[in-house]
């Protein structure tokens, strides 16, 4: 894959490094729930960057990985808003909007690959009649959420780490001066950001999108 391919804008670069401390609890800027873990909204943030980038490189992702993918964090963030609400009007609004009934390959679904499709469309079939049954008469909930709970996140932010990693190996080197200005200038004021350490971080896990390089292009 070439690097004209992805959009190698400073925002985009942000917002990979945003989703990659996303997944451990914390801001890029500092902020954050101290490692606590994403809820429905931060899992919801994810999905919407996936589908950013699924319009704009729609090759970047096996058609199962992205699936995978998609699918996983679809139902995390249905299952953390159960988590943090309990059955209520919320939790089946954003079952409705993440997986509407009567969805799959008959109604326009993308995901998969042609054959694999009708299989995304019985898993997401699946989940729905198993939320709603939750919300129809609050049982099944503990099972449900220890379905969905730390082992699946883990394994949910391994497959999202390996996106990262593939739309790294798609742009150019970094600059990390430039990705710092950016940062600050969206700080909220008064504050002190340090968020090189953090960009620093980052780049060293996706490392490996860059081989060749040892050291990253500063901008002076």
């Amino acid at each position: 894959m070439g690097g004209s391919d992805v959009s190698p804008s400073p925002s985009l670069r942000l917002a990979l490094a945003g989703a990659w401390w996303a997944l451990r609890g914390r801001g890029l800027l500092g902020s954050g729930p101290g490692g606590r873990g994403l809820d429905g909204r931060g899992w919801g943030r994810l999905l919407a960057l996936l589908e950013a980038v699924g319009g704009g490189a729609p090759g970047l992702l096996l058609p199962q990985h992205r699936a995978r993918l998609s699918l996983g964090l679809k139902a995390q963030v249905v299952a953390s808003l159960l988590r943090e609400l309990g059955p209520s009007p919320a939790v089946l609004d954003a079952l409705d909007w993440l997986f509407p009934e009567g969805a799959g390959p008959g109604n326009g679904h993308a995901l998969g690959t042609l054959q694999g499709r009708p299989l995304v469309a019985v898993a997401e079939e699946h989940f729905r009649e198993q939320v709603l049954g939750i919300l129809g008469s609050g049982r099944g909930l503990e099972p449900f959420l220890q379905e969905y709970g730390r082992p699946f996140s883990r394994a949910l932010s391994r497959l999202f780490l390996e996106l990262l990693r593939r739309l790294e190996s798609a742009l150019p080197p970094p600059d990390l001066r430039q990705l710092e200005q950016l940062c600050r200038s969206h700080a909220p004021p008064g504050s002190k950001p340090r968020p090189l350490p953090r960009l620093q971080r980052y780049f060293a896990e996706v490392r490996h999108g860059h081989p060749g390089r040892r050291d990253l292009k500063w901008a002076g």
